[in-house]
């Protein structure tokens, strides 16, 4: 099962892609790094960002990254505005009669039964962002333990505290037009990482990396740039 469930998440959500041989230099097994991601890759982001990546130095399906990413997120989150995106890919049969009800409508209903205080956007019944203080891991949580049929793709980002913001749907439009100083996409299918998405003059890299760092320190994991990576960060 937990194969075909593997070759499954492969197959239908290729959301990031790449694997290289590594160099005789290259950090041992078991260590993480934290380093730029390539010019390609910064093509798909604002130019006034630039993506990082926190993943495995050897491998690419190392699920630590997983629980160590809600530890680092929950720290650079702080008590900031961030805007919560939960997006379904799934596609159903036209054929079906009926299909399952969509992640981002069933948590929907279940915050407005409990009668949460936080700001919600629907966009549609696959798209659905909140807005809260504070980073909140409770919806991620929720579709790895309940949802089967509609596993959801989940962004988070920091935005800056203006008044422009008030609701999730103004935090979505300000997103939309790359005003936010973090965001956090953690991909769990295919390699196992968390891309950082930062505004170099909002956030110091420098500090995010000490910050990565000492988190995996705590959990007795060696966190170690490849040598040739580190050139290039001390350089930047």
């Amino acid at each position: 099962m937990g194969l075909i469930k593997l070759l499954w998440d492969l197959y239908y959500f290729p959301r990031h892609h790449e694997s290289t041989l590594t160099p005789d230099d290259w950090p041992p097994d078991g260590s993480l790094h934290f380093v730029k991601c390539t010019d390609e890759a910064q093509k798909t982001v604002p130019n006034t960002h630039i993506q990082y990546e926190f993943g495995a130095n050897v491998g690419e399906d190392d699920r630590r990254i997983v629980t160590l990413s809600m530890e680092i997120m929950k720290r650079i989150c702080g008590s900031g505005l961030v805007l919560t995106k939960i997006g379904s890919n799934r596609e159903f049969s036209k054929k079906e009669k009926f299909h399952p009800e969509r992640f981002p409508v069933r948590y929907r209903r279940f915050l407005e039964d409990i009668g949460s205080p936080v700001s919600i956007y629907v966009r549609n019944e696959k798209t659905l962002e909140l807005l809260a203080r504070g980073f909140d891991a409770t919806a991620f949580w929720m579709n790895q333990e309940i949802n089967t049929a509609d596993p959801s793709f989940f962004d988070f980002y920091v935005l800056p505290d203006t008044p422009a913001i008030l609701s999730a749907e103004d935090a979505a439009k300000a997103v939309a037009v790359g005003n936010y100083d973090v965001w956090f996409d953690l991909s769990e299918w295919g390699p196992c990482a968390l891309y950082i998405t930062l505004n170099p003059e909002t956030v110091d890299v420098g500090e995010l990396q000490k910050l990565i760092a000492a988190v995996c320190e705590e959990n007795d994991i060696l966190f170690q740039n490849p040598p040739t990576i580190l050139r290039t960060l001390e350089n930047d």
